[in-house]
């Protein structure tokens, strides 16, 4: 029976506040902007969230703080997808990441390298400079593998970091390997 404030019109301060939930029903467009730029809406089963003009925006300007996009776990729960990290400086994959066939992972400013898969093969295309395969792991290798012909992997051959000493550089085969050079 007592009264309470539900929205203050603040002249002085030139705004309105909000003091209780505000329930739009579904279907209805909270429009923001002059004509509607910017929409927030709900038609029951699917939220939306769009802009109409200009460039969208979304920023987190509290200090050493992320953006953190999250959804359904699989089990009911919810669980980071994708973390825009404020204090470390980088983005984390909180999750697998699947590029469909013929997406291209693309690297450096002018997309440089291109990681895709066709449907059938799977290409490394590299347009500037050399492409370096490096292991800075101390007395460790380079492993290469593919089919051992009956459905499992085999060691093809590796570059051994163990027994390089700065001056050679070393290759292994493993035994029986044939090395085949020309036609």
């Amino acid at each position: 029976g007592g009264l309470t404030a539900y929205l203050t019109l603040d002249g002085s301060e030139g705004r309105t506040a909000v003091h209780k939930n505000m329930l739009f029903d579904d279907s209805v467009t909270l429009g923001i902007g002059a004509s509607y730029d910017l929409q927030l809406y709900h038609n029951g089963s699917t939220s939306l969230i769009s802009n109409q003009n200009g460039n969208l925006l979304i920023r987190n300007q509290a200090d050493d703080s992320d953006i953190i996009f999250q959804a359904d776990d699989g089990s009911g729960g919810d669980t980071a997808y994708l973390t825009l990290d404020g204090s470390a400086g980088h983005t984390v994959a909180n999750k697998e990441i699947n590029f469909e066939d013929n997406v291209k992972a693309t690297f450096g400013t002018a997309a440089d390298l291109d990681i895709y898969h066709n449907g059938t093969d799977t290409f490394f295309d590299n347009a500037t400079g050399n492409m370096k395969f490096v292991n800075y792991a101390d007395d460790k290798d380079i492993i290469f593998y593919s089919d051992d012909g009956s459905g499992g992997l085999a060691e093809y051959f590796r570059l051994d970091g163990g027994d390089a000493d700065g001056t050679l550089t070393y290759t292994k085969w493993a035994d029986n390997s044939i090395v085949a050079l020309g036609a």
